[in-house]
């Protein structure tokens, strides 16, 4: 087994991670591992806009605080803000409000795969979710 990377994602980031619209996940770190590898998304327990069904049919406008599902990290862009700000849904403004000037890295989003039943993270041995990501393994 090798090294992964877990996200912590908020729930409206989420929706555009599954739907296909965003495919680059900004950070202000990038890990030390080489591309490609893969990265788990932790959906936050935010509240969202667009709701999810739970197994008896209920209607849920939070989010799930757990693993959704996984992809495959193939590149990590540091100095491509424009491509990567598009490709991450974010207006200029968010951009700046969220790097403070600072270099960010943009990571590509590949091989998406959404989980028809969410794992928790106790799958990973973690007890509680990172504030950004972690390492965990494979």
């Amino acid at each position: 087994m090798g090294k992964a990377v877990l996200f912590s994602i908020k729930p409206i980031w989420c929706e555009k991670i599954a739907s296909g619209k965003k495919t680059v996940e900004i950070r202000k770190t990038k890990p030390k591992l080489d591309a490609p590898f893969k990265c788990f998304i932790y959906e936050t327990q935010g509240i969202t806009d667009a709701p999810w069904v739970d197994e008896d049919g209920h209607l849920i406008f939070k989010g799930r605080g757990a693993v959704i599902g996984e992809f495959v990290c193939d590149k990590v862009y540091s100095d491509d803000s424009a491509h990567c700000m598009k490709a991450a849904c974010l207006t200029e403004r968010e951009l700046d409000d969220y790097c403070n000037a600072k270099p960010v890295y943009g990571w590509h989003i590949s091989d998406l795969q959404i989980y028809d039943k969410p794992k928790p993270l106790g799958a990973f041995n973690l007890k509680r979710a990172p504030q950004s990501w972690c390492y965990v393994e494979e």
